[in-house]
């Protein structure tokens, strides 16, 4: 419980053509799964989590699911993405195995349940047990059952600061969340890089904050500074990197400094 754990969010923007259903990123994936080899390798506690890309997005957009059960075609909707979210999920592990990474599958479909679109409850102790016995976990974005309105999305941001908050309840140090995407960091209107954001200059950025490219059901980057910046609050700090440049998500586990944004209370 004293060693540190650091949390990843791989974007699924980066390991999928989010224009392309259904298309890997080879490069992009083989880049990412070897930094987590390198990092892995030292003996630092991970847990991985990725988008849905073009996976998932697609029948998440047919469906609605992320607005709950809307009408008969929803249960053939929340089939068909939890089932495509874990098929984009399989392939990932499949990398990381190919790379003498001992990744396991954790699914949040049959480990939490929502009310409301948030969290209600969470069964936390089967990723305890897979990083006491140095096992990496693997979340991902999902579709998930909610008491209220019968179904949910919880993004990966969701999932990963669920699982940290979680853990972090339960006495173990979550050191930060890295955030792994396409850009190195968060852009300002020009087109800079932001250094930081934190909750007073947040409302400066807000405008210049966008969507995502391709089809997303859970906002983009907005989406993210906003769900990183909530999990900051509560004192696990966020980092938003480029996943693609050799070297920077390894050197920015290590505490090594690296061109990005970073997200503070």
């Amino acid at each position: 419980m004293n060693q540190p754990i650091v949390l990843i969010k791989i974007g699924g923007s980066l390991i999928t053509d989010k224009n392309k259903p259904f298309t890997i990123n080879e490069t992009a994936l083989e880049i990412i799964a070897s930094e987590v080899k390198k990092t892995v390798d030292t003996g630092k506690l991970l847990i991985i989590g990725h988008g849905a890309g073009s996976f998932a997005h697609v029948p998440a957009k047919k469906y609605q699911t992320h607005q709950g059960i809307l009408n008969d075609q929803s249960y053939r909707g929340i089939a068909e993405v939890a089932d495509v979210a874990i098929r984009l999920n399989r392939i990932i592990i499949s990398k990381l195995l190919d790379k003498k990474v001992n990744a396991v599958s954790v699914s949040p479909l049959s480990s939490m349940v929502a009310n409301n679109h948030e969290l209600n409850e969470i069964f936390i102790r089967p990723l305890e047990l897979l990083l006491q016995h140095n096992l990496l976990p693997v979340v991902y974005g999902d579709q998930i059952l909610d008491e209220k309105t019968g179904c949910t999305i919880f993004s990966t941001e969701k999932v990963l600061a669920y699982v940290g908050l979680a853990l972090k309840k339960k006495g173990y140090k979550v050191e930060q969340i890295i955030q792994c995407g396409l850009t190195n960091g968060v852009y300002d209107a020009d087109g800079h890089t932001i250094p930081e954001i934190n909750p007073v200059n947040f409302k400066d950025y807000q405008q210049s904050l966008g969507g995502s490219s391709g089809t997303d059901v859970t906002g983009g980057m907005l989406h993210k500074v906003k769900e990183t910046l909530a999990l900051a609050k509560q004192g696990i700090p966020g980092l938003i990197i480029d996943g693609i440049v050799h070297g920077t998500l390894s050197d920015a586990i290590s505490g090594k400094t690296v061109q990005g944004t970073r997200i503070v209370a």
